[in-house]
């Protein structure tokens, strides 16, 4: 499973950078590194965070877009830049491509329709995963949380036609939410993706220490087996630290080759 692309988003107006952002972390290929207001903020975090995607308005306060550019190019060479603005792009679109920026595109679409431009434009679509369907809750700190987990994965696979791998599902997600509010101590964000080749789970805390898988006599789950039965049943699976915690992820293979239902 590749790692998700780190994204900038600089645009003075805070609606859009919440939307852009909300729009990107849904499809579950994306995490937004920083949001800021402005071509300085923009160069900044840029020559900080080393991201794959910058999205950059034109008109904002202090340095410009258009002025941040040649900056933001050289800061993250790496980065792909593509231009989100409201003015028309007939000739824009020639003068930010020749600044560095990889496309241009237009605000006014739905969230939807610009991400689907943005990836386009910046010919990421390759690298994007397609995601048929995302269901995901939030479970408190409590012991009762495993049980509630299960019964949220009964529901969704049942719906989605895949309950044939409930059981080993099951089996996981349990070890790992209750790793989450027994041993992390926090709520446990869990999330299921189907994907056409898998069934994705992911379990995200607050508690930013990364485990290991070890022998069936390991404290770290109650039930002596965590991360080590993980490792055995999983097709694939994996840990990525995120901000104020950590996700651990793991992927079982799907018992059809067709699309699901939304979530």
């Amino acid at each position: 499973m590749s790692i998700p692309f780190r994204v900038v988003i600089a645009d003075d107006n805070e609606d859009v950078r919440e939307i852009l952002t909300l729009a990107l972390v849904r499809t579950g290929k994306f995490e937004v590194v920083d949001s800021v207001e402005d071509g300085d903020a923009a160069i900044k975090a840029a020559a900080r965070l080393t991201p794959d995607l910058v999205l950059l308005d034109l008109a904002m306060p202090g340095t410009s877009g258009l002025d941040a550019l040649p900056d933001l190019r050289r800061v993250a060479p790496n980065a792909r830049i593509v231009v989100v603005s409201g003015f028309p792009g007939d000739r824009l679109g020639t003068v930010v491509r020749d600044r560095g920026a990889v496309g241009y595109v237009q605000k006014g679409l739905s969230p939807k329709r610009t991400i689907d431009e943005i990836l386009a434009v910046a010919g990421v679509l390759d690298a994007v995963e397609e995601i048929l369907a995302r269901s995901q809750k939030t479970l408190a700190p409590d012991v009762g949380s495993s049980a509630a987990a299960r019964r949220f994965m009964e529901e969704t696979l049942r719906r989605w036609s895949c309950g044939e791998v409930l059981d080993v599902v099951n089996l996981l997600v349990s070890e790992l939410v209750t790793n989450a509010v027994v041993h992390g101590g926090s709520e446990a964000d869990v999330s299921v993706i189907l994907t056409p080749s898998a069934l994705r789970v992911e379990v995200g805390d607050r508690d930013e220490f990364i485990p290991a898988p070890k022998a069936g006599d390991d404290d770290w789950a109650t039930s002596g087996r965590g991360l080590a039965l993980v490792e055995l049943m999983a097709q694939a699976w994996g840990t990525e630290q995120v901000k104020g915690g950590k996700v651990i992820w793991f992927e079982v293979a799907r018992p059809d080759g067709e699309g699901a239902g939304g979530s």
